[in-house]
């Protein structure tokens, strides 16, 4: 694991620096350096021109200090650095700066300092909902809190660090780290199994000589069989770590620094217990020296509270109890500092912290959320009504439109008609002028030469004797045929003085037409009979003179040729149709014998002409009847 702050710290440093080149540069071979570390700060620290070189200086001195095991520099540069950093919000290089200062405490075995710092870390990554530094955080809780030896704790920070991993992130290296967080935890939680399981799971995610880059797995799973008394081959995984270890210090110039000491430290105090426990006297002497020696340099309480218990184990087996007393007092020495009942409290106090600041950040969220869904919902209620309003708008106005082109329409129409009206009234008014004007022809003209001929034929009647009868006769019908065309002259005049004719009307005219045949036929008994509601009926002149002359010639007929002593005339109403009907007892005629003349077919015509149905029934001695119906 302490690899991983050095490729940490290294990739932050290189990636945050950008704003003045020379001073990267100077940090750069300051990280580093082997000999000149010293020298590049100092060139480093003249060329700082504002707060955020100042910041990026501190963060480098502090990585430096960290790794080099110089622990109270490294807090005092990180606390510099922390507050530089904040003022500019470089998250990256102060959440390093965070995890760095977590490092140097879990270094000292002070575990609720450095819990405190990841605390911090992480509070700021979920704040930014930083997926990558919440994984890291929860990562090394759950190492600090394995150092500190609670287990089950451990575990469940390195399972919600492989949770957020297994659905984000495709990334080897925090894989790795995750997977051996847990896995440590369940080995000294004496759970070999669920330890190896998660060993060499991380394992899987390394093929050939990448897994160069993981020694401590090596060592992590002959650790695991050494306390499965699986001797001959935990030794055989530790000695392959501590080649792969060997490999990578040379790979990485010879540097000694504090991870590279943690981890000899951790190899030899296993092979140290291993040929311990296998008896080896002799060689276990010389790893526990090797152990001692590494556990010093890296400045470790873990590591040197491990070495000191496994020690006084050995020393025991070989009977040197006072150098066994000794470790012993050391172990416990050391036990207690780290695992006293106050840091216990603090250990408490700072996860009860962190979850009740979570919780009050969760209900702050919560409430921000509900804010956020009513300011929604009352969006979209102003949204909705704003839309129900536009549309009853374009209802109504869709409404008015339509309705005002109904209404255009309708004045149009009724502009149309009493156009049309008025044409037809100037129609109707030329043609009653021409109408007059005829007839005042007619009466002017014809009538006064038809007055002129019956004068002249009564002279002559009078002047000259006249004792040839056939003459008398013959001027006598020319006197009455005269007088005949005079009556239907006037007739036709009074049908063309008049634009409407109503029934009453006709009514007249064929009830004078009755009295003059009653007088000329008074054998006949003669009835006429008309429906009051018919009176108001009115129809054109045209109309009205062909009713007139259909009942006329009707009459004329059964006075001619039927030999009647009744004519009964009856205009009666039916449905929407006026019926009339002239009716004889007179001899009547079979349509089989006799040739129907012009008059009875001018009769059918005038009637058809006006839309109307003519009828006309007869037989031998049963009289004649005619119907006629118009539509009213």
């Amino acid at each position: 694991m302490k690899q991983f702050y050095i490729f940490l710290s290294f990739v932050v440093f290189n990636f945050t620096y950008g704003q003045n080149k020379n001073l990267q540069e100077l940090l750069g071979k300051a990280f580093t350096s082997v000999d000149s570390s010293d020298y590049y700060f100092k060139m480093a620290k003249k060329a700082i021109k504002n707060k955020t070189d100042e910041g990026q200086y501190y963060f480098c001195k502090n990585a430096r200090c960290t790794d080099f095991n110089q622990l109270d520099s490294a807090v005092i540069y990180g606390e510099k650095a922390i507050k530089l950093l904040q003022r500019k919000e470089d998250l990256n290089s102060l959440l390093t700066v965070y995890l760095n200062l977590n490092k140097v405490y879990n270094n000292q075995g002070q575990y609720e300092k450095a819990i405190d710092y990841t605390l911090k870390c992480l509070k700021i990554a979920e704040k930014e909902n930083n997926q990558a530094w919440i994984i890291l955080c929860y990562s090394i809780l759950a190492v600090d809190y394995h150092d500190y030896e609670s287990f089950e704790k451990g575990i469940e920070y390195g399972k919600k660090a492989l949770k957020i991993l297994e659905k984000n992130e495709k990334n080897l290296k925090k894989h790795w780290h995750t997977l051996n967080a847990i896995a440590i935890n369940y080995d000294d939680w004496n759970k070999p199994d669920s330890a190896l399981f998660y060993h060499k799971k991380a394992l899987s995610y390394f093929k050939g000589s990448d897994t160069l880059s993981i020694p401590t797995t090596y060592n992590n799973i002959g650790n695991t069989l050494l306390k499965q008394k699986k001797y001959k081959e935990a030794k055989r995984w530790l000695t392959s770590g501590l080649k792969i270890t060997e490999i990578n210090h040379k790979k990485n110039n010879d540097i000694e620094n504090v991870p590279y000491y943690y981890g000899l430290a951790t190899l030899y105090t296993n092979l140290a217990i291993i040929d311990s426990e296998l008896k080896n006297y002799s060689s276990a002497k010389d790893y526990f020296a090797r152990a001692y020696e590494f556990s010093k340099k890296s400045n470790s309480a873990e590591k040197l509270r491990d070495l000191y218990a496994s020690r006084a184990k050995y020393y025991t087996r070989i009977k040197d109890f006072q150098k066994a007393v000794a470790d012993q007092e050391q172990y416990i020495k050391i036990r207690d500092s780290v695992f006293d009942e106050e840091r216990n409290k603090v250990f408490s106090e700072l996860e009860v912290k962190y979850q009740n600041e979570k919780k009050e950040k969760e209900i702050l969220q919560a409430k921000a959320n509900i804010v956020k869904k009513e300011t929604e919902i009352k969006t979209k209620n102003t949204q909705f009504l704003i839309l129900s309003l536009i549309t009853i708008g374009l209802i109504v106005i869709s409404v008015l439109i339509y309705r005002q082109q109904k209404l255009k329409r309708n004045q149009e129409q009724q502009e149309f008609e009493l156009k049309s009206a008025i044409d037809k009234i100037e129609t109707q008014n030329k043609l009653q002028e021409q109408r007059l004007q005829i007839s005042r022809d007619l009466h002017d003209n014809i009538g006064s030469q038809l007055t002129f001929i019956i004068s002249s034929v009564d002279n002559v009647k009078y002047a000259f004797d006249i004792n040839n009868s056939k003459l008398d006769d013959k001027l006598s019908g020319i006197s009455d045929f005269a007088k005949s065309t005079i009556i239907e002259l006037r007739d036709t005049i009074w049908a063309m003085n008049k634009s409407e004719i109503t029934l009453e009307d006709l009514q007249t005219r064929i009830h004078n037409f009755v009295e003059k045949a009653k007088l000329a036929k008074d054998e006949i008994d003669f009835s006429f009979d008309v429906d009051d509601d018919l009176k108001e009926v009115k129809f054109s002149s045209v109309e009205g003179m062909n009713i007139y002359r259909t009942i006329q010639e009707a009459i004329n007929n059964a006075i001619k040729y039927a030999s009647a002593s009744s004519i009964k005339i009856s205009i009666s109403k039916k449905d929407n149709k006026m019926k009339i009907t002239i009716k004889d007892d007179g001899v009547g005629f079979s349509f089989d014998e006799i040739k129907l003349g012009n008059g009875i077919n001018n009769m059918k015509k005038r009637i058809d002409d006006i839309g109307g149905k003519f009828e006309i029934n007869s037989s031998k001695n049963n009289g004649t009847f005619v119907i006629l119906e118009i539509i009213i």
